[in-house]
Order: structure tokens, then C-alpha cells, then sequence
């Protein structure tokens, strides 16, 4: 049983890794680059695949139990958002544009990710990384009017 698990959980693992590469890593451009085109529609675009990643995981972890690959490949992007999206594009905590409004799965795995040492050394990493960039083209863009929430959420 053991076993039929953990290819579960791998299986999810890979479709999670597929789900990052093909409709996420691409619009992350969107907060880096200065001349990317029409940035406000690929930040829109991004909070409707962070909807689809939500429904995606399983929990605790992204793929299930335990750390899969999915975490790992995830878990420096979303430092990046939670350190970009908030100060520059108008994703304030603690109102409907959050990162994490209405999306408790990301959240409670976000949180769990936290004390794991090899992702808070990331996370320190990441955070100094981003202090440095120099996003002077930053503009609000509320999601919150166009986001289907999942039916798990409260």
C-alpha cells in the first residue's frame, strides 16, 4: 500500500511540475522584466493559475504526505511572489487580493514549508534577491473580480 501511495503521490507530483513549467514559469517575466508586454493581463493570468494550482494540491504538501519535487520546483517561485505581488502589483495581505485569499491549501502548505530548513534558507536567499530588484513599473492588479475561488475554499 505504501508503495501505491508514494506513485500516487508522484504522479500528482509530475502533473503539479507540468502544471508550474507550462502556465506559470511563463508569466513570471511579467514581475521581473521591464518591458514585458501587457504585464497587467499576464498578473491576472497568473492569479487564475494559482486558483488552478490551489484545486491542484492535495496537502499537506503540494503532491500529498510528504516533500515531492512539485515543493521543491514551487516553493522559490512562490518566495518570489509572496515578496513581489503584495508591494508592487497591490496583492495587500488580509483583503481579497491576497496571495492567499481563498486559497487555504497553498496557504497551510506555504506555512508548513516555513520550517523546513532547506526552504527557509531559500526563502532568506530569495529575499534578498528580490530587495535588490529594482521594480519601478509596478502598478495594481486586482484579481479578486475575476478569480473562479474552489469549492473547498470557505
Amino acid at each position: 500500500k505504501e508503495l501505491a501511495t508514494t506513485s500516487a503521490e508522484e504522479e500528482r507530483a509530475l502533473a503539479l511540475c507540468d502544471l508550474y513549467y507550462e502556465n506559470i514559469a511563463p508569466l513570471e517575466p511579467a514581475i521581473w522584466e521591464p518591458e514585458y508586454d501587457d504585464r497587467e493581463a499576464a498578473i491576472r493570468e497568473l492569479s487564475c493559475q494559482l486558483d488552478r494550482l490551489e484545486v491542484a494540491a492535495t496537502g499537506p504538501m503540494l503532491a500529498g504526505r510528504q516533500i515531492s519535487r512539485a515543493d521543491g520546483l514551487l516553493f522559490p517561485s512562490m518566495c518570489v511572489l509572496w515578496h513581489t505581488l503584495p508591494r508592487h502589483f497591490g496583492w495587500l495581505p488580509w483583503t481579497e487580493e491576497a496571495i492567499f485569499y481563498k486559497r487555504p491549501r497553498l496557504h497551510a502548505w506555504w506555512e508548513l514549508m516555513q520550517f523546513e530548513d532547506p526552504a527557509a534558507k531559500v526563502a532568506e536567499e530569495l529575499l534578498s534577491d528580490v530587495e535588490a530588484l529594482s521594480i519601478d513599473w509596478g502598478v495594481p492588479v486586482p484579481t479578486s473580480h475575476i478569480r473562479t475561488l474552489p469549492k473547498h475554499a470557505p
